[in-house]
């Protein structure tokens, strides 16, 4: 045992030891939790454009800055008392940080309350003491600082960190051209091609105009199909003319820059064009963000965004860290929320104003969530967590409404494709440049399956993409039949500007063929693995889904399965239902000025007789504004359906459900 004299006459600790001893403990209490939250997937890194450097940043941030702080202020302690108060502090530290172990241990283990509270509160005190007294414990926390060590090597070696940090291939080497060409490239997200088709099988530009403007002056490849289900696969074989990663989608490579350096923006980036570029989940070509929201960005995204403010709470030890880490630095996009506006906004602003550039925006639109009506109203998103994922719900009524939500984001998405040919016509390039407008996969509606999982079910849904590439100076349209993929896309767009692609491409140029031969198999890359499928089951589910879509909008897409006739008039002798609307709260006190209204309106019909009809007409203020879709579960009928955002007013707002007429219900 050491008495207190000798503990007051020992000789002091080196700064190092302080500073190792603080570390042991920080790496187990902070840096851990945080390194296992930061590796969370293959987009974990690209997502904020994070690469080598910044990673080895990154660590430095993490496990060494915070320690060296409080081991300078021990230091300044130990100058301004003395070396025992210095060791009781210390010994306070460890403790606290040792505590937000245990907090979590019993977290994790399902315990809470003032039990979960205090008994780390206990085991500080107690270490504090115990450290303080005995030398023996001091030499085990002296032990315990090699956690530094551990902590970060296997961070380092992780899954996908070491990806990034490892050695890599640096790529072909760079080619020379005369080409001047201005090349735009905008992918969607969850897009079917289905959702854009007609009846006819032609792009609809009646609800999508500026798919049918650019269609008009482009070359439509209709038979084009992905060639996975998740953009980590996706992105990367369009942009490099690869086939899809051999992985499965938990361990699949790292869409990033390291691992697929010969994609267009690499070639084209060595060939001297400027690169520009918003990619929410990939980094392929120029980084999003500066240095400070990247660090920042991946913090933040670790812990949840949470701000606790002050509170002795020690889980929030980290959520305090990184939020006041944070606050200088501008806070990177949300790639599937109402963040989406903007950086269409601050990628069309950014458009080089030259012609030696290419211009890539990837954006999750019409992906969810769906919360996005044409003219951008936005409206309150009533789905679970879990629908906002890959399942699909379970009656034909849901998925109905469902699909009407993504057909008015896909409107809305429309509309961002025009800010960005506005800006290609602002900028006098429209007419000389290389456009291209695809997606990476689509998404899909079937009752009670995923709505990308692949499968022979849904594969019509999901892999037939549009696929537009406007030529140079090209004026008409054209249609090119004829089976193509994704894997074209590169090889086409480097072709027209003189280059090759890399010595690994699969895909091929397209650039003067008037039909495609044919294929009489699709493969694809689906989250558990490479999936085969016969074209003609594509073709077919395609064609199911197609027709789908033209049976849920004939007309308006406000009128879910037709009807459209009704919209606008006023509900006078029709018969009204009861119904029980969810939230009713939401429609008293409606503010129209912000953009933001209460449009999705469902809830449950409680006398619609027998049979259930298929749809119901709904009024908002005396005006029918709406069809919805019907659908009943547990013997419970229900109605829900997305009304124009426009039609609202400030103040309290009335909605009222209607029995459609007989004839109008027979097609009359």
């Amino acid at each position: 045992m050491t008495t207190d004299q000798e503990t007051e006459n020992q000789k002091p600790a080196s700064w190092f030891r302080i500073w190792a001893e603080l570390a042991g403990a920080w790496a187990v209490a902070v840096a851990h939790p945080l390194y296992v939250a930061i590796a969370s997937g293959p987009e974990a890194l690209t997502s904020y454009g994070l690469r080598r450097l910044d990673l080895l940043a990154l660590i430095v941030i993490v496990s060494l800055v915070g320690p060296l702080i409080l081991s300078l202020l021990e230091l300044l302690l130990r100058k301004l008392a003395s070396e025992r108060v210095r060791l009781g502090v210390h010994g306070v530290l460890i403790g606290a940080l040792l505590s937000v172990v245990i907090w979590d241990w019993l977290t994790d283990n399902g315990h809470a309350g003032l039990s979960r509270d205090i008994l780390p509160l206990l085991f500080a005190v107690g270490f504090a003491w115990l450290f303080f007294r005995f030398e023996l414990l001091r030499n085990f926390v002296l032990m315990f600082s090699a956690a530094t060590v551990v902590v970060i090597g296997a961070f380092a070696l992780s899954y996908p960190i070491w990806s990034t940090l490892g050695p890599h291939e640096s790529g072909m080497d760079a080619q020379e051209t005369d080409s001047d060409t201005p090349v735009v490239m905008v992918i969607f997200d969850e897009l079917p091609l289905a959702a854009l088709e007609d009846s006819q099988a032609r792009i609809d530009a009646k609800h999508f105009p500026t798919f049918g403007e650019v269609a008009g002056t482009s070359t439509w490849y209709p038979e084009t199909t992905a060639v996975g289900d998740q953009t980590v696969f996706a992105v990367p074989s369009l942009m490099t003319g690869n086939d899809p990663t051999e992985e499965k989608a938990e361990r699949a490579t790292p869409p990033g820059l390291p691992d697929y350096p010969d994609n267009v923006c690499a070639i084209l980036d060595k060939a001297g064009y400027e690169v520009h570029a918003y990619e929410p989940v990939t980094d392929l070509c120029s980084r999003s963000y500066d240095f400070g929201t990247r660090i920042s960005g991946t913090l933040g995204r670790a812990t949840g965004w949470t701000d606790p403010g002050f509170t002795l709470n020690p889980a929030y030890l980290s959520e305090m860290l990184v939020s006041w880490l944070a606050r200088p630095f501008d806070r990177p996009y949300n790639e599937y929320d109402s963040d989406r506006p903007l950086a269409v906004g601050d990628f069309v602003e950014g458009m080089p104003d030259t012609d030696r550039a290419i211009s890539v925006l990837h954006i999750a639109l019409p992906h969810v969530r769906w919360m996005y009506q044409p003219d951008g109203t936005a409206y309150p998103n009533l789905r679970s967590a879990e629908d906002d994922q890959l399942n699909s719900p379970a009656t034909r009524g849901e998925n109905s409404r469902d699909m009407q939500m993504m057909m008015l984001q896909l409107a809305y998405a429309d509309q961002q494709l025009k800010r960005v040919t506005d800006r290609m016509k602002e900028l006098g390039i429209w007419e000389k440049s290389l456009f291209v407008v695809t997606a990476d996969h689509g998404g899909a509606f079937n009752p009670s399956g995923s709505r990308r999982i692949l499968t022979d079910k849904n594969a019509g849904w999901v892999l037939p993409v549009p696929l537009l590439i406007k030529s140079p100076g090209q004026t008409e349209a054209k249609i090119v039949r004829g089976p193509a993929d994704s894997r074209d896309i590169a090889p086409t767009m480097l072709g027209a500007l003189g280059l090759e692609p890399g010595d690994e491409v699969t895909g091929r140029d397209l650039t003067g063929l008037d039909r495609l031969p044919p294929r009489d198999k699709v493969e694809a890359r689906g989250v558990f693995g490479k999936v085969d499928f016969d074209r003609s089951t594509i073709v077919r589910e395609h064609a199911k889904a197609r027709d789908y879509r033209n049976q849920l909008f004939p007309g308006s897409l406000y009128a879910v399965g037709g009807h459209e006739n009704l919209i606008g008039r006023k509900p006078a002798g029709l018969r009204q239902l009861g119904f029980e609307i969810v939230f009713p709260e939401n429609y008293t006190n409606v503010v129209t000025e912000g953009g933001y209204v209460p449009s999705w309106v469902q809830g449950t019909l409680t006398d619609v007789g027998e049979p259930t009809p298929e749809s119901v007409a709904v009024a908002l203020n005396g005006e029918i504004v709406a069809i919805a879709p019907v659908w009943t579960t547990a013997g419970v009928a229900a109605a829900g359906v997305i009304v124009p955002g426009k039609d609202f007013v400030d103040g309290a707002n009335q909605i009222a459900v209607y029995e459609i007429p007989e004839s109008q219900a027979k097609g009359g």
